[in-house]
């Protein structure tokens, strides 16, 4: 029998227990009367499951039966919990099965000795989420108070022979890939045995594009030996925000030719390098934009729903995003897999936060940072083959201006560094200004609010931020002379607002202009990236900050808690698409995607136009907000690689209606009917300048070449040349019309981006053109 899992989620019976009653009125006992306890969904927490726990900090239990299947006799047999709310202790037919000190991370009891297959087994489940004496708020549980089974449970069996811990190693190659396994091989038996291992590579059309047999190993009973295997896939793709391929890897045991465990896992092909004061991915040049993400929905679900979670990850790339701060504690491996598949970078991070060292005791100071590193230890098994995990965080605003604090947050990062030497270790700080302490980390991270300590904090609308965007601009660049030659990424920045406020210091529009001013602060070349806080308003405790005590949940977010989109939303994309669509993904080897590889062109000035000349009867007019519909119909009758919705245009042009009746136009036939569109957009922050854009030139095909394109092209320049100096459009490799007709009228190809130049070699040739850098 190969592993079997046997899913314990769903209702168990649910008890509090104020006055740790639970153990003297026999709670563990598998005959105890739970007739009166309540019934609770698993996953989940206390006030889910009783309205007057919503703030509550102690223990409770759980308990259910469960039937244990009769050829379960023998094996081994786990009980694991992927998650509890901090701590819980756990009792199976009335036998102590054993403890978990760490919440958030998963746990494994060996239970195979304490159950009872072919029959109903008891198991009891005590949770305490209260802080431990001597600790400060944060390692042991979060800087919330969420308590209960908070993520999924299960019984899991497999032979006694068996593989534990695989670890991928996948790095790119110039051409392909090269894959190494280790992973543990355990011998649980009486006997010895002789195993064998055996690793085949699939790509994600299901080709097997690496295989490996390694050698047959003797094992002595009750040893455990790491076995490694090595391989090249050739043609493998490396794996990237803009193409995040993934490979599927499967692990076969064997003993006496008899597959006894199998395993199966997703990994991709990068490689991550901070090397003087640049990121790199996949050797490319690598600036991060994106959002700190607290794991909380309206349901305060801890183990969340998957489909909002991948509407957030979604909506964040389409703000332009390519990188999430998953903050302050273990988030659900299932935000990986969803980072994993979208292309989203990501930072991983343990729950320990404003720690102030042996003011709280030596020995609290020690019990701490050996928790950490076991939490440490726990979230790097968990989370290491995943792809999109760039980053390790050891601890989040810190009170490092203590000796011990600093030398605690040095030894994390060294410590994540020897676990995992194929990402990047660091902690964030606060107290960066006065008392940088970055010497171990690969990158310095910090946090920051300038204009919320100064006029919004205060409720003084903030219409002069010139000052924030000076606080960036001077404090990095002090921080960058007193810590040379490491890239700075700024963690945190933003704001707070209220829904529907406008015109104070918690109105959603000055929250707005304070991400624009603030960002135009971090545009120096040893910043590698900013991170808002945060994406969505979060619960938290009430009095968490002095001056908003009253409130039950953070305003911070740039959309609502039930995900209503702000002003500041708008903001964040109008700072990060820009650069987004600057730097088109590098071209990975192997054949080009239907719609090509994405490219930019540049028309260095607005000189020297074409004259407009539409045909007999044709023309243009201005479009208007309410004709979405037509545009959207106009676009999608024309592409042939996209699908175009309506909701697309306001995605797109969203951020200023009042600008499309001057910027938006609708090329029409001689019954003035609508065949075409063409905008003269703009960019306030293309290459950190004020930029005009060509911008979604599309035709009928039933329209097409009759030379509607060449004079709504025409036309929408005259219209930019109004307001800007210069311009750039993005296209696609695939589309060589429209790149003719591009470089007629004076744009060149942008050569600067990683991966550009690979990319437009095959279209200059085709096109018969010179390639002259922009």
């Amino acid at each position: 029998m190969l592993s079997r899992p046997l899913p314990l989620n769903g209702v168990w019976r649910f008890q509090p227990d104020l006055f740790d009653e639970g153990e003297a009125l026999g709670y563990p006992r598998p005959d105890g009367d739970c007739r009166r306890w309540r019934e609770a969904a698993v996953p989940g927490t206390y006030d889910q499951t009783h309205g007057g726990l919503q703030y509550y900090e102690g223990a409770a239990w759980y308990r259910r039966t469960v039937a244990v299947p009769a050829d379960w006799a023998g094996r081994r047999v786990l009980l694991r919990f992927h998650g509890v709310g901090c701590r819980a202790r756990v009792w199976v037919n009335g036998h102590d099965a054993g403890a978990m000190p760490d919440g958030l991370l998963p746990f494994d009891l060996p239970v195979d000795a304490l159950l009872l297959p072919g029959a109903e087994n008891v198991v009891v489940v005590r949770t305490d989420n209260r802080r431990l004496a001597g600790e400060v708020p944060g390692l042991e549980r979060g800087w919330r108070t969420f308590g209960g089974i908070l993520r999924e449970v299960e019984l899991v069996a497999t032979e006694r022979l068996y593989l534990a811990n695989p670890v991928v190693r996948a790095d790119p190659r110039p051409d392909g890939g090269q894959l190494e396994v280790v992973a543990q091989v355990c011998n649980d038996t009486p006997g010895d045995a002789t195993v064998c291992l055996r690793a085949r590579l699939l790509d994600p059309e299901g080709h097997v594009c690496a295989e490996r047999t390694g050698d047959a190993v003797a094992l002595a009973a009750g040893r455990r030996l790491p076995v490694n295997l090595a391989a090249t896939a050739p043609g493998a793709q490396p794996w990237s925000p803009g193409n995040p391929r993934l490979y599927t890897l499967s692990l076969e045991l064997s003993c006496g030719g008899r597959t006894v465990h199998t395993e199966t896992l997703r990994c991709g092909f990068r490689k991550i390098e901070a090397r003087g004061e640049r990121l790199f991915l996949n050797g490319n040049p690598l600036r991060l934009a994106g959002f700190n993400r607290h794991e909380d929905s309206p349901s305060r679900d801890m183990a969340p729903d998957r489909d909002q979670t991948r509407r957030d990850l979604e909506a964040m790339k389409d703000a332009g995003a390519n990188f999430v701060r998953l903050c302050h504690y273990p988030h659900h491996p299932a935000e990986l897999d969803l980072c994993d598949e979208l292309g989203l970078l990501a930072m991983a991070e343990i729950p320990l936060y404003w720690w102030n060292g042996t003011a709280e005791g030596e020995d609290a100071c020690r019990r701490k940072l050996a928790a950490a590193e076991r939490q440490l230890q726990t979230l790097i098994q968990r989370d290491r083959n995943h792809p999109s995990v760039i980053f390790w965080s050891v601890s989040n605003e810190t009170e490092e201006q203590r000796p011990e604090v600093a030398d605690g947050n040095r030894r994390l990062v060294r410590f994540a560094r020897q676990l995992d030497p194929t990402r990047l270790a660091v902690h964030v700080s606060n107290h960066w200004q006065e008392n940088p302490q970055f010497e171990d980390d690969d990158v310095v991270c910090v946090n920051a609010y300038p204009s919320l300590d100064g006029c919004a904090a205060r409720g003084i609308r903030g219409t002069d931020l010139a000052g924030s965007t000076c606080f960036w601009q001077e404090g990095l660049a002090t921080l960058h002379a007193r810590v040379p030659g490491k890239p700075v990424l700024v963690t945190e920045f933003g704001s707070a607002s209220l829904e529907g406020v406008f015109g104070t210091g918690a109105g959603e529009d000055t929250h707005a202009a304070i991400l624009e001013r603030e960002s135009a602060g971090m545009q120096a070349p040893y910043v590698c990236g900013a991170t808002v806080w945060c994406w969505a308003d979060h619960a938290w405790p009430p009095a968490a900050f002095a001056y908003m005590k009253h409130l039950g949940t953070s305003p911070y977010g740039v959309v609502t808690r039930d995900r209503r989109s702000l002003a500041p939303l708008a903001a964040a994309r109008r700072v990060f698409r820009p650069r987004a669509a600057a730097v088109p993904p590098p071209a990975p080897p192997g054949a080009e995607p239907p719609g090509g590889w994405p490219v930019t062109m540049i028309r260095p000035h607005l000189r020297d136009l074409p004259p407009v000349q539409f045909p007999p009867g044709f023309g243009i007019r201005a479009m208007r907000v309410e004709e979405a519909g037509l545009w959207a119909d106009i676009e999608q009758d024309a592409e042939g690689f996209l699908s175009i919705p309506v909701e697309l245009f306001f995605r797109e042009f969203g951020e200023d209606l009042a600008a499309v009746p001057r910027r938006c136009f609708i090329l029409t036939n001689e019954k003035g009917c609508g065949v075409g569109t063409v905008s003269a957009w703009y960019n306030r922050d293309f290459r950190g300048q004020d930029y005009g854009r060509i911008h979604w030139v599309a035709v009928r095909p039933a329209w097409q070449r009759r030379g509607l394109a060449r004079a709504g092209l025409a036309y929408a320049m005259h219209a930019l040349a109004q307001w800007h100096e210069r311009c750039y459009l993005a296209t696609s490799t695939a589309r060589l019309p429209a790149i003719r007709l591009y470089l007629d009228f004076g744009f060149e190809p942008d050569l600067e981006p990683p991966g550009a130049r690979e990319a437009w070699a095959p279209v200059l040739a085709a096109l018969g053109r010179p390639a002259s850098p922009a």
